[in-house]
């Protein structure tokens, strides 16, 4: 009973914890959501200098600010045509850009003024990596450089702060829900016994019984 009695609280408490932690991220998405910076337009103001217009005022740009650019495609629902997609990090926050989006031409064209090879994942080459430096060296050192600037561009730097904070707390959110679901589920398969386990059992119990009549019948 008291097996039982602890078995059921753990279920409860995993159960908790689990519906907690989809709350937190359910929250944390919305929050995201909300505090999200939208890019309206992109303008050329001279050779090689760009204007990202966002919901909080334009952000300038030049080829130096851009770090990483990341180019997907995918197909659309309902035409079945190919839509290109671009995720561009710069030192000022990172930029989506779709096929679909008004100011696709002159966001294409700031993605080839420095990847001209149409690469499907384009790195800046600074100081730290040099050419003696393999793809996976130099790719890890750009996802480092990189992860600063991992909020949309026009964001505020108060918000990036938020942002981040917000990230974090989803993180932390799914790890906590993940280690409560594995301790729901693996040990209750650990304490369900074998079918084979359980005949042995039986049998164990059925010699046990047989002996016990026999010293009663001697």
């Amino acid at each position: 009973m008291l097996f039982k009695r602890g078995q059921i609280d753990r279920e409860r408490i995993s159960g908790v914890i689990i519906f907690i932690s989809l709350f937190v991220i359910l929250m944390t998405l919305v929050g995201v959501r909300f505090l999200n910076v939208k890019v309206t337009n992109i303008e050329l103001i001279d050779r090689g200098l760009y204007s990202v217009i966002t919901d909080n005022g334009p952000v300038n740009i030049g080829k130096d600010d851009i770090l990483r650019i990341e180019r997907t495609s995918k197909k659309a629902g309902m035409t079945s045509s190919t839509v290109e997609l671009f995720k561009i990090y710069t030192t000022k926050g990172f930029i989506y850009l779709s096929s679909l989006d008004p100011f696709y031409k002159m966001g294409k064209e700031l993605v080839n003024s420095v990847d001209l090879e149409g690469k499907p994942v384009w790195i800046h080459n600074f100081n730290g990596t040099g050419s003696e430096a393999s793809f996976d060296q130099r790719q890890n050192a750009n996802l480092k450089l990189i992860q600063p600037f991992s909020y949309a561009i026009g964001t505020s730097a108060k918000l990036a702060s938020v942002i981040f904070s917000i990230l974090s707390l989803q993180y932390l959110s799914l790890a906590i829900g993940g280690l409560s679901l594995m301790i729901l589920i693996f040990p209750l398969r650990l304490e369900t016994p074998l079918p084979a386990q359980s005949v042995i059992l039986q049998n164990s119990e059925y010699s046990k019984e047989e002996k016990q009549l026999d010293a009663v019948a001697k």
